[in-house]
């Protein structure tokens, strides 16, 4: 007992507070979730429409940031020597969740919701939070699963959703107490840890080359090269991977692959929940909660560059940049570059998607192109905020910033400009705002950022 109360002041102690990126954003969806319980459009009775994005993100941010504290704990490198220590931690950690669940099941509940259905979506979005090696220090996670990761990733976006959130909210009780015995186990086999290698256990180590390995088909070269094709200003310089990338036309049919995967998982989900053949209104209805999964999926990785600053001295020490300030200068013209076609792409993309199901006329489609494309690059300059100030300047708040940017303000924007309704006089002004707003990012943060020290975050992270 002694050792639990231990692991538990932890949770109260700096290291869990300074050093947990998504603390800040689970402070702050929860805050929002709240104000939105203040506010609740009329209309929606008995559903998650008003709250449903951001009560979701508060639960992923605050299972994650518990579970990074976790994984700090047992898989430090002393933790072998204490076994206590382990079981302590391990017993601490499903009294926090624990709490977690109660804790945002009140807003759902109060929207007058099941509470049996409300903790089956919860527990399914515990079980997407605590992969081990998802969460925590990097330098601490085994290898990447990939399948799981794809599987997670994919499972979070949907359920992020308000309308599948609905159709489980909706669902028999007996089906959210079959999702109740299926995620919390799960939840729990994930967060049991054993500090001793064992037979088959996946490490950090590569795996060895398989002998006897056939090479890549000429076709697939060839049609890799075209794909993964490179305007040379992203990659003239030595600059950071993540403003190192981006392919015009790998990012098309990445969108347009998310988009029919997207589009047929809702209809099945949808389908199994009423147990009816879809129509081709839930074919529109489908389609157009996918685009704004594309347009996310497609801008989240935009601004990633400038949560990791390790290897920045290194590269401004051996590129031709000269001071630090044109090194700061030049991650920023790179990422205006990536930003813009990154906006030109997925606002095509969306545009003629939109057009050809129908969901919108042409010319609608055609205005909505570059009104989106320039939100696209104006949520990108947005964790440059936090660059601005060095109180700020921590990867906590960008990651918030660009969460807030990306996961929320472009999908709904998505949302408004490719529904029935005529969008509102005052969204079409956006655009033009987000393009001021990235012209004076792309003035003001370099300064600010080669002022800065490098690198921001601990190595662990």
């Amino acid at each position: 007992m002694t050792d639990t109360l231990r692991a538990l002041r932890l949770y109260a102690s700096p290291v869990f507070l300074h050093e947990n990126p998504t603390l800040i954003s689970a402070a702050v969806y929860i805050v929002i979730t709240a104000l939105s319980l203040r506010h609740q459009l009329p209309g929606h009775p008995d559903s998650l429409r008003d709250i449903g994005i951001f009560w979701w993100l508060a639960q992923q941010s605050l299972f994650t940031s518990l579970c990074c504290q976790y994984w700090r704990q047992v898989r430090s490198p002393l933790s072998p020597m204490f076994p206590r220590l382990i079981a302590a931690e391990y017993r601490a950690i499903h009294i926090m969740l624990a709490l977690g669940l109660v804790l945002m099941a009140v807003p759902a509940v109060m929207h007058g919701l099941p509470l049996l259905n409300v903790l089956a979506l919860e527990s399914l979005n515990l079980s997407l939070s605590t992969g081990s090696d998802l969460v925590g220090p990097k330098i601490l996670r085994p290898r990447l699963r990939k399948a799981r990761t794809a599987v997670v990733f994919g499972l979070f976006v949907i359920f992020m959703l308000p309308t599948m959130q609905d159709r489980l909210m909706q669902a028999p009780w007996f089906v959210a107490l079959a999702l109740l015995a299926v995620a919390l186990p799960a939840s729990l086999v994930e967060l049991h840890h054993s500090p001793f290698a064992h037979p088959g256990d996946s490490g950090p180590a590569l795996p060895a080359a398989r002998p006897g390995r056939k090479p890549p088909h000429a076709t697939f070269l060839a049609l890799a090269r075209v794909l993964m094709w490179q305007p040379p200003a992203l990659r003239a310089m030595p600059l950071p991977n993540g403003l190192a990338s981006g392919a015009p036309l790998g990012l098309f049919v990445q969108s347009a692959l998310i988009f029919v995967a997207a589009t047929a998982f809702m209809l099945l989900v949808g389908g199994l929940g009423t147990l009816h053949m879809p129509t081709p209104h839930d074919g529109r209805q489908a389609a157009t909660a996918a685009l704004g999964q594309v347009v996310m999926l497609g801008a989240v990785a935009l601004p990633n560059w400038m949560l990791s600053r390790r290897d920045w001295p290194f590269l401004l020490s051996l590129g031709p940049f000269g001071a630090r300030v044109d090194f700061a200068r030049a991650l920023y013209r790179a990422h205006a570059g990536r930003a813009i076609m990154a906006g030109i792409i997925l606002s095509l993309f969306a545009a003629l998607a939109a057009s050809l199901i129908g969901l919108v006329p042409p010319l609608r489609a055609l205005a909505a192109w570059p009104a989106l494309a320039a939100v696209i690059v104006g949520a990108s300059y947005l964790p440059s905020l936090a660059v601005l100030s060095p109180a700020t300047n921590r990867p906590g708040i960008m990651l918030l910033l660009s969460m807030l940017g990306s996961t929320a303000g472009l999908q709904l924007y998505t949302d408004v400009l490719f529904d029935k309704p005529p969008v509102p006089p005052l969204l079409w002004g956006l655009p033009v705002a987000a393009a001021a707003f990235a012209l004076l990012m792309a003035r003001l943060a370099p300064r600010t950022l080669a002022r800065a020290d490098w690198p921001i975050e601990p190595p662990a992270l």
